[in-house]
């Protein structure tokens, strides 16, 4: 086989190689590890997904305190020109699923100058009984290439010693489809922009 066959051969390689890199899904996990499954802490990855978005940030939390790092990075993203969407989880009396007085937005007050924060309102949920549909996602995906989809909210707990499973998604195909699912909603106004 001649060289340059070679040469291209290996080239064709390593550029399959890249581009399935480019587009894998890891395992994240919060709590007790194991030792015989390599796994990306999730504390870790969020503040890297954040650190990775140039553009925009779409984040949607069930709940969300105790976070101050993540707040911290959230606010360099903005100053760094970010665009930072907030879909967070309301109270029972703003129409939301959240026990207690205090939404999943106070734990991001001081970024109200930094970011635009969403709410999906009562009129717009659906009821089975006495319980209303909640917001109960939790994604943060940096522009339209990676995505954390877990099971962990954005508490200090869940982020480290909560038994939480999530992966991370860096294929800007599903990226693009999960940011543009909710950027239609906020289109229509469900959640809809808190002012």
């Amino acid at each position: 086989m001649p060289g340059r066959a070679v040469a291209l051969a290996l080239r064709s390689g390593s550029n399959v190689y890249q581009a399935a890199t480019r587009r894998r899904t890891e395992l994240v996990i919060s709590g007790p590890t194991s030792p015989t499954v390599s796994v990306r802490l999730t504390s870790s990855v969020v503040i890297e997904v954040v650190r990775t978005a140039r553009e925009s940030l779409l984040i949607v939390s069930f709940a969300a305190y105790g976070v101050a790092e993540v707040v911290a990075e959230l606010a360099a993203a903005a100053n760094r020109g970010v665009r930072i969407n907030l879909v967070l989880e309301g109270t029972a009396d703003d129409g939301g699923a959240l026990r207690g007085s205090v939404g999943a937005s106070a734990a991001f007050a001081e970024l109200h100058n930094q970011a635009n924060f969403w709410h999906w309102p009562a009129r717009y949920r659906t009821a089975a009984g006495a319980s209303r549909a909640a917001l109960h996602a939790k994604i943060i995906a940096a522009d339209t290439s990676t995505a954390l989809i877990s099971s962990a909210n954005l508490t200090d707990r869940a982020l480290s010693t909560k038994l939480e499973v999530g992966v991370v998604l860096h294929d800007p195909t599903i990226v693009d489809r999960l940011v543009q699912h909710f950027t239609a909603l906020m289109s229509r106004g469900v959640p809809e922009r808190v002012p």
